[in-house]
Order: structure tokens, then C-alpha cells, then sequence
């Protein structure tokens, strides 16, 4: 049986329900002890605010990935996600899954985000393009995520 690629229509329905589904209930939703990673991000033009929680095993992968927040349904869907597609990734992997995703996110890739993790939920966030002023809101938890393994302890901004 032959199958056919989704169309842009198919897309955008599985946008919406994939944003309302996590949104209503996220993923990892929650915090984890002192010995984890944290990092903070905030969107200030939106004022979504998000705590990303990793703990990494002796082999860098990563064994327990939470967040906490608040925001738009899109910030909190797309936390919710990267926490249920970066558990038990090795950390080289998951950050090169998001910085991939953020950058097809703003155009600049002509990649695919599934290019690293074959997740089809993620292909969904594609959606987030048609409304360019909510990529920040859908990128937020990836550029916290990405702060994690950064030296910088500074709270992450999408300004």
C-alpha cells in the first residue's frame, strides 16, 4: 500500500491538537532534586517563564528531564515535548536534536527536525512557523534546554 506524505492542512491539525494535548497535560511536569541541571529561560515579550531540570548518568545520558513553568499553551506543549523526546538521549545527541529543531523552527535549516530524533510529534511543531511571532514561545524550552551544557549560568532570554 502506498503511502502519501501529510499535507500542510494534515500538518496544521496535528499542530493544534498536539499543542492543546500537551499543553492541558504536560510531559515531566515538575522539578527534580539539587543534584540536577537547571536552568532558567524567559520569553519577556510573552512572559512565559521555564525551568528545565536534567540529570545525566556517568555516561552522559540523560536519565530524568523535568520542567516547570508558566505560559502559553505553545511554550508549555513544546517544554512538555522536548522533555519526552531528550529522556534517556546521550546529551551530544539531544543538543544537537535542539539546536536542529530551533534552527528549522526560524528558517534557517533546510533540515529536517527529525533528522536526529525520529519523533513525529516534532514535525507537528513545524505548525509554529505559520504564526512567526509564537516561534520564540515554541523555541524557549529548547534554548533553555541548550543552556544547560552552556558554562553560562545566566537566566536564557529569546531577545
Amino acid at each position: 500500500m502506498k503511502t502519501h506524505a501529510p499535507t500542510q492542512d494534515n500538518l496544521n491539525q496535528l499542530y493544534k491538537r498536539l499543542i492543546i494535548k500537551h499543553a492541558r497535560n504536560p510531559k515531566n511536569f515538575g522539578r527534580l532534586g539539587k543534584d540536577s541541571i537547571l536552568s532558567e529561560g524567559i520569553n519577556p515579550l510573552c512572559g512565559d517563564k521555564i525551568r528545565i531540570y536534567v540529570n545525566l548518568n556517568q555516561n552522559n545520558i540523560i536519565q530524568k528531564i523535568c520542567f516547570e513553568g508558566t505560559g502559553c499553551a505553545i511554550s508549555i506543549a513544546s517544554a512538555s515535548l522536548l522533555t519526552s523526546t531528550l529522556e534517556y538521549q546521550e546529551s551530544n545527541k539531544a543538543i544537537k536534536c535542539a539546536e536542529n529543531l530551533i534552527k528549522n523552527l526560524h528558517n534557517d535549516s533546510k533540515s529536517s527536525i527529525n533528522s536526529i530524533i525520529h519523533l513525529d510529534e516534532l514535525k507537528a511543531l513545524e505548525g509554529v512557523k505559520d504564526f512567526p511571532s509564537r516561534i520564540k514561545c515554541a523555541t524557549l524550552g529548547w534554548q533553555t534546554f541548550l543552556s544547560s551544557f552552556s558554562d553560562n549560568n545566566t537566566v536564557t532570554t529569546t531577545e
